[in-house]
């Protein structure tokens, strides 16, 4: 959710500076200019839900392994 507001206000920023620009830059310049983003390790992933689980009330439940 903060991703797609994060993006809006990307959007909407940019759109509000290239109506003021002068010389507007190249597409493939600027298409070459977006990295695209690393996929997260196990542990970072993790690491997400766990503050997303927080941030959100949860609980964290620890369960006893059954072997």
């Amino acid at each position: 959710m903060q991703q797609e507001s994060e993006e809006g206000l990307a959007l909407a920023y940019m759109t509000a500076y290239w109506h003021r620009v002068k010389r507007m830059p190249g597409l493939k310049e600027i298409l070459n200019s977006i990295k695209p983003q690393k996929p997260l390790t196990d542990e970072q992933l993790l690491a997400q839900i766990k503050a997303l689980n927080a941030a959100l009330g949860g609980e964290t439940k620890i369960r006893e392994q059954t072997s």
